[in-house]
Parts: structure tokens; sequence; C-alpha cells
């Protein structure tokens, strides 16, 4: 059984995740700035909008609030929501640990 586990996942542990992750995730201003098309200013209530990155978009529709340091996303053309990571994972294809971990730079 111990050679089909590794067949599957390798001999390498999983990568650990620091604790405190969450006070180590980018700035969303920053992040979101260098992945969103035409990310405008956040407004008084500290959301931005600009084009949304999974679907053909022409009129912004995808809202981010910068303020919160999670980074809560949502395309109101009805692609998605989430935080930071999930935006991370869905812009890659990485997993979530994989996600936390290019995000703050590796496990360390």
């Amino acid at each position: 059984m111990l050679d089909s586990v590794r067949a599957l996942y390798g001999d390498k542990p999983a990568a650990h995740i620091p604790d405190n992750w969450r006070d180590r995730l980018p700035d969303p201003a920053t992040y979101y700035g260098q992945h969103v098309s035409k990310l405008g200013p956040p407004k008084g209530n500290g959301y931005a909008v600009g084009l949304c990155p999974f679907h053909d978009d022409h009129t912004p529709s995808f809202g981010v609030k910068l303020t919160d340091p999670r980074g809560h996303w949502c395309c109101y053309a009805g692609c998605g929501k989430g935080d930071m990571v999930s935006f991370h994972q869905r812009r890659t294809g990485l997993d979530f640990k994989a996600a936390v971990r290019d995000l703050i730079g590796g496990s360390r």
C-alpha cells in the first residue's frame, strides 16, 4: 500500500503553511492592481472595480475590497467571489496550500 501512496503523492511531505500566513498576504491594492485590468481607485466603501480576468469583460464587472486585508472580490457578471487566495487559485490553477505558499513567498 505504501508504494501506491508514493506513486500518487511522491515521497515529499506536504509543505507546511505558517500559522501567521494570513498576516503575510500581499497588500490587496498591489496584488489586484497587477492582475485586474483597468482597476480603479477604491470608492468610499473601499471597493474598486475593474475588468474581470475570468471572462471577456468590456464593462467593469469585477469588484474588490482593497481595504480588506483578505482582499474579498466578486464578479457581478457571475464568475464567482472569494478572497485573495481563491482568486490566486483560480488564476494560477494551484491548490490551496500551494496558492498560499506562492502568495506569501514560499514556506519560511
